[in-house]
């Protein structure tokens, strides 16, 4: 048998390791602080986070929960979007999305006669909407999951599109990882998720994709 420091590790598209959701987070604000106009950002209470999760049915990872305790999505008036191409959502939007898309891919897996496996792990894909994905960023129909099967990748953030479902795989380890990657993308102009480089513009974040 192979010691644990030398089995394969789970594959994502970004190398960056899982760390403090708090402390990258904090890097984004000093950010935000130092070169975009103000804006007002709040997290959700644990009582508010604790009733999410329970909507849910499932076991939301630590990193999830402190994500929400830092930030409650940003209010469409802030004109924020931190992630390229998607609104980070707040706890409603997470139970309303969640349950949408369960209900879109069950009338789908039925016309289609397609049975999701059973037994995945996180980051295995089923090219459908499984109860076990949380999604926390999107737009038109293009998500942002964090993913609680079991599994090496519990907790690892994914892609799911209207046209491939989670073919993608995963993007990040989990969500420290992606605010990781997002923080230094800001603090160096480095591009983020492989293809998104940040400007700012009339003292607002805008992204480019850069290929």
């Amino acid at each position: 048998m192979q010691p644990d420091d030398q089995l394969p590790k789970p594959i994502t598209r970004s190398s960056a390791p899982a760390g403090s959701v708090t402390e990258q987070w904090a890097r984004i604000t000093a950010w935000l602080n130092s070169h975009h106009s103000p804006v007002t950002i709040a997290g959700a209470t644990k009582s508010q986070i604790a009733d999410a999760a329970e909507s849910t049915g499932t076991t939301w990872p630590p990193e999830l929960i402190e994500f929400y305790e830092q930030i409650n999505g940003i209010p469409p008036e802030e004109l924020v979007r931190l992630l390229p191409g998607r609104d980070l959502f707040d706890l409603e939007r997470v139970v309303q999305e969640r349950e949408m898309e369960l209900d879109v891919y069950a009338e789908t897996n039925e016309i289609e006669e397609y049975e999701p496996p059973e037994g995945t792990t996180a980051g295995t894909a089923v090219f459908t909407y499984m109860p076990e994905f949380i999604p926390f960023a999107g737009l038109d129909g293009y998500l942002l999951f964090v993913d609680t099967r079991p599994g090496d990748l519990y907790g690892c953030v994914t892609e799911f599109d209207k046209v491939d479902a989670d073919d993608a795989g995963p993007r990040w380890v989990s969500l420290s990882a992606m605010l990781t990657d997002l923080a230094e993308s800001l603090e160096t102009g480095s591009k983020f998720d492989k293809y998104w480089k940040p400007t700012v513009v009339d003292g607002r974040l805008d992204w480019k994709f850069t290929p």
